[in-house]
């Protein structure tokens, strides 16, 4: 209802936004219930799209419950539907531009340790009379003492042993484009 008030350039922006704009099915479902309950929010305080302001905007990131991640997954979901609103010429200005979103920080390390006892047992135990057995045992051991991301050690290449001399050290690339080394 609030879209057919707003004009056929909202309409056709919403249209465009979620069924072009989008191509991960996990993204648009998860933009498209951020953007439905903000417009359901909009029809039961009685504001039309075009009278959203930056402080509306703000005090209906600040009213919600949840996450940081979920808030500022919300406050993403908003600002790139009004960009194609403001895109479209159904709005003037983005009113979500300017909110700032929630400050969000994972500390590292969350995952278990091993003992050095249990990754001994667990190194002794593989074959390595043979080659899969010798790269296994590398793999396991990289994973147990350097605690890098499976994913990372996967995308290990020759070029990422490096050695600085005295010591040795393992590039591995991260997610998000994320370069760590550490020493072996």
């Amino acid at each position: 209802e609030i879209l057919v008030r707003a004009g056929v350039n909202a309409i056709f922006a919403a249209e465009e936004f979620f069924k072009a704009t989008i191509s991960n099915g996990h993204t648009k479902r998860a933009y498209g219930r951020a953007v439905a309950r903000f417009l359901a929010w909009c029809e039961q305080s009685g504001v039309e799209l075009r009278d959203v302001t930056p402080g509306l905007a703000g005090d209906y990131m600040g009213q919600l419950e949840g996450s940081a991640p979920t808030k500022n997954q919300t406050l993403a979901a908003l600002r790139h539907f009004f960009d194609g609103l403001v895109t479209r010429h159904a709005g003037v200005v983005n009113p979500f531009a300017s909110v700032r979103g929630v400050k969000h920080s994972v500390a590292e390390g969350s995952t278990a340790e091993i003992s050095i006892e249990q990754a001994r047992k667990l190194l002794r135990s593989i074959d390595v009379s043979n080659v899969v057995g010798l790269r296994d045992r590398a793999v396991l051991g990289v994973l147990a003492y350097t605690g890098a991301r499976v994913g990372a050690v996967a995308r290990l290449r020759l070029g990422d042993l490096r050695n600085l001399g005295e010591h040795r050290s393992l590039r591995f690339r991260e997610k998000g484009g994320k370069v760590r080394e550490i020493p072996v």
